[in-house]
Formats: structure tokens, sequence, C-alpha cells
């Protein structure tokens, strides 16, 4: 959408100090992420993708830049084709973002195919685990020491709590049932919500968001060619991104998929496998449990805030995410069992 900063002249204008290859003809609204504005950016000789980065939250920019560069040189040094990462277009005068209106923009390589709603098959979810675990195994061998944390805080769930309640406590709001029932939830599980923050986790680089709309898929076998939106893209534990993934692709309604999900779960362990110690084994079915948790956490604790973090439509969209999220956790609860059979016997082939 275009807005007062950002009228259709200044993206013209925006779009121009970028070297893509031709004249801007035309730029529209892509995607609908929660943090980044973006555009397709489209001249008479290719296509880009415009971003304004959203500083509240990723104050940095250079420090995103360089996570991704280096990743993207990684993945070229071993000539890999099973996992592609938009390339950073520079800007005319050679920079990887320009600082403008009040924003920092960024133009990436656009990559032809299509983002799924949702996901309809078991096939279509082993092949998105299987691409996760491929990029976490591609990835594993790099030092985390040389990343920047683009997200400090970030999946550190006690902070979130803390958060949490100082943010209920200040609520001046009128009370309401769904308000109320969110928060019961939550405080029935504070407990547990910090079971992987407690693990002796290894350090990875991981894509740290990897929702369906962060996948391009292609057109005509719905097989996953790109992982896109890596600002969150540097160290922390492969057990957040599996977890979330999970969440994206097999959680609607309030309910968890459970044939997807262990679909997911199989073709993410047969690339995964190879590196992944036995801690990480065992807490699998836990970040599938947490994630939900921890963003229903998030929501709400964004709602009780004001709506500062997400971006949302009216003033009650983040509680009504909250409940979504607090719901599917609750369902992955119930069936926890039977979810730890299942990759009990996916994760049966040794690991490391």
């Amino acid at each position: 959408m275009v807005d007062g900063m950002t009228g259709s002249e200044t993206l013209f204008s925006l779009a121009s100090g970028f070297a893509l290859a031709g004249k801007v003809r035309k730029i529209t609204p892509l995607g609908d992420g929660l943090i980044n504005d973006t555009w397709l950016v489209a001249t008479d000789r290719d296509k880009g993708v415009l971003q304004r980065i959203n500083g509240a939250v990723f104050p940095r920019p250079a420090w995103n830049m360089a996570n991704l560069r280096r990743v993207i040189a990684h993945l070229e040094d071993g000539k890999e084709r099973d996992i592609r990462l938009p390339k950073p277009i520079p800007t005319r005068g050679g920079a990887d973002w320009l600082e403008e209106r009040g924003g920092f923009w960024r133009m990436l390589e656009y990559i032809e195919g299509i983002t799924l709603k949702g996901v309809d098959s078991r096939e279509t979810a082993r092949s998105l685990g299987w691409s996760l675990g491929r990029l976490h195994a591609l990835l594993a061998d790099l030092d985390p020491a040389g990343f920047h944390d683009t997200l400090p805080g970030f999946h550190v769930t006690s902070a979130y709590l803390s958060e949490f309640d100082r943010a209920l406590s200040d609520w001046r709001g009128l009370a309401c049932a769904e308000l109320s029932a969110a928060v019961s939830r939550i405080e029935a599980h504070r407990g547990r919500a910090e079971v992987l923050e407690r693990a002796d986790l290894p350090r990875r680089i991981v894509h740290g968001d990897p929702k369906l709309d962060n996948v391009i898929f292609d057109v005509s076998r719905r097989r996953p060619l790109a992982w896109v939106d890596l600002d969150t893209l540097k160290p922390g534990s492969v057990l957040y991104d599996i977890g979330d993934c999970v969440r994206a692709a097999c959680g609607k309604g309030g309910r968890l998929d459970m044939e997807l999900a262990a679909a997911l779960l199989s073709g993410w362990h047969e690339a995964a496998r190879r590196f992944l110690t036995a801690v990480e084994i065992d807490l699998v079915p836990h970040a599938v449990w947490l994630l939900p948790f921890e963003l229903g956490l998030r929501f709400l604790t964004d709602f009780l805030s004001g709506n500062r973090y997400f971006r949302v439509d009216d003033p009650e969209e983040n509680l009504r995410r909250a409940q979504d999220q607090l719901a599917l956790a609750r369902d992955v609860d119930s069936r926890f069992g039977r979810l730890s059979r299942i990759w009990r016997e996916i994760s049966a082939t040794p690991g490391k």
C-alpha cells in the first residue's frame, strides 16, 4: 500500500536509485508481511523487490545485509542449486541500501514463483520440511561468531514473559472474556515456556522466520525454490525454525494437522539428521508446542501495549491472533504424546 510518506512518485524515485536493469515501469505491493513494507518493481527489462526496512525493529541495516551476503557467498562457494536466496541489488552508487524519507530502503533479486496460503498435501509438507532442513545443513558449518545478531532477544521466551507481565500490569483497557482466557492460557504454561531456553542447544545460523509467506514455490510442482525475508538470518537454534515452520504450515484454526506435521518433520529430519545432536532431537516436539505459545504471547503483549510491533488493521487484531496461536498450542499440548511417538519413529535413523 502506498502511504503518505511513500507516494507513487517517491517510490519510483527510490526504485530508480538501484542498479536494476531498464527503466522502472510499474510498482505494486508485494506480500502481507507484518514488519517491513515490500513492493514488486518491474522495469522494461527486469524485476526487483523494493523493501523499506522497519528501522524500529532492525535499526542497523548494515548488519542485516552483511549476514545475507555472507550466507549467499557460502552457498555459492559450494555451487549450491537446491536452495536459492535473493541476492541484493546495489544502489547505483554501489551501496547495499538507501537511507531516504526517514527509512532504510533496499532492493533484492526477484525470484519467480508463488507463495502458498496453506499446505494441502503431505508431499508439499515433506518438501517444505526437506528444504528447511537442507538450508540448515548447508549453514551448519558456518561459525555463528562471525554473524551479527540483527534482532537481540528474539526467541528469548523469558524476556517475552517479562514484557507481557509489564504490559498486563500497565493495561488500562476494558476487560473482556477473550483477554481473560488468553491470559489464563499463558499463566497455565508459564513454567514450561523456557524449555528450549534452559537446554544446552548448539548455536547455528538459522532463517529465523520460516513461515509460508517466506518460501517461494515452483508453480507447477509446488516444491520450494527459495527462502526470502532474511532479516532474521542470524545465530540461533534450528529448533525454533522447525517449530515455527510446523506452526505456520500445519496449524490452522487453532488445530495442528498431525499428518501434515509428520510429513514436514520427516522431510526436515531427512535433510538435517547428519548434524543434529541428541539434545536437539529430543526437544523437537517441545519446539512444535512452544512456537505457537510464544507467538501467541507476543501477539497478546503487543495488543496490551497498543499494537506497536505487529501491523494491524483494527485495534483487536492482535488479540484475535493471540487467541488463535494459544489455541494451537493447547491443541498440540492435548496430543503431545501422539506427536512425540510420531517424532520418535521419524528420528529413529541415527543423527550425530
